[in-house]
């Protein structure tokens, strides 16, 4: 029986990996890493080394069972790839190559908006069409301008409190430099987002909706696609509880307010995102915020 029972359990553990993603992932093993400080600073001093190395091994050994989960996707792209470096690329998760080609992406906007460049599209820009915007009436702008403003203001702060706690030159140096890292990448990546986004809008043309979120999720699905809009009015993760649907078959489509529609894909669609620079299938549900969410539903019953 346990024979049995062992090929199953991990069939099943391999599963849940590969449909847990790697941000989700990261954050339980922060939590296991920050839960094993907390318990090495309370057990005796005997249990504390053994506490010690499993802090650093438990993040370590989850990132590599995720790894080790998506061997049969790495084994696919490894086969149809055509050069070494592609060959080098298909080993590696495509989260990591998308979250690098959106770095690289967002520094771009960051650059672009300083020089006060208008925005462009990365990538394939949606043709003219029924605008669906999603700016006019949602807080993404009230977001932005509260990050800048909380930026300027926690320098300050940081560089006051840290000389107050941290009293050796080195360690001193090592926090101020982390804390600078931090501020201006937080800086670049959202002044970059914002430039991406632009006028903040969707297209609808041709019987096609052209879906545009700056370089964090780009797309097209057709109307055809489409099997039922339904409106939303819970946030996405008590939404998902309560119609038992796994994070896995959603996705969210808005820069930063909380989504109002729900567009119901037909399994049979063919559809694929780039969403955080990785080309995936589209998912079952996509989770959309429009300032007038009436205009889609409104062109959807015409083509049902």
């Amino acid at each position: 029986m346990h024979a049995a029972a062992s090929p199953r359990f991990f069939h099943d553990a391999a599963f849940r990996l590969r449909r847990t993603s790697w941000l989700e992932l990261a954050g339980v093993a922060f939590l296991g890493f920050f839960a094993l400080i907390l318990l090495r600073l309370a057990a005796p001093h005997a249990l504390r080394p053994v506490l010690r190395s499993l802090g650093l091994v438990l993040p370590l050994a989850l990132l590599a069972a995720k790894d080790l989960a998506h061997l049969p996707d790495a084994r696919r792209r490894l086969h149809a790839a055509t050069s070494w470096r592609a060959r080098i690329g298909a080993l590696l998760p495509p989260e990591l190559l998308g979250m690098l080609r959106l770095d690289r992406l967002l520094w771009q906007g960051c650059l672009a908006r300083m020089r006060r460049r208008a925005p462009a599209s990365a990538g394939v820009a949606p043709p003219d069409g029924i605008a669906l915007t999603y700016l006019r009436q949602g807080a993404y702008g009230t977001a932005v301008a509260v990050v800048m403003v909380s930026l300027f203001i926690e320098l300050p702060i940081h560089v006051l409190v840290v000389n107050l706690l941290v009293k050796d030159p080195d360690a001193l140096f090592i926090v101020h430099l982390i804390g600078g890292i931090a501020a201006v990448y937080s800086f670049a990546w959202v002044l970059g987002d914002r430039w991406h986004v632009g006028a903040g809008r969707h297209v609808l043309a041709d019987g096609v909706l052209h879906l545009r979120v700056g370089v964090r999720s780009q797309g097209d699905i057709p109307l055809a696609a489409v099997e039922r809009m339904e409106a939303i009015t819970d946030t996405p993760e008590r939404w998902r509880r309560r119609h038992g649907i796994h994070r896995a078959d959603t996705l969210l489509v808005t820069p930063f307010d909380k989504p109002n529609c729900v567009l119901v894909i037909k399994p049979d669609a063919g559809a694929t995102l780039l969403h955080w620079q990785v080309r995936r299938p589209a998912p079952r549900h996509l989770l959309l915020y429009l300032d007038r969410p009436q205009l889609l539903a409104a062109q959807l019953a015409r083509v049902s």
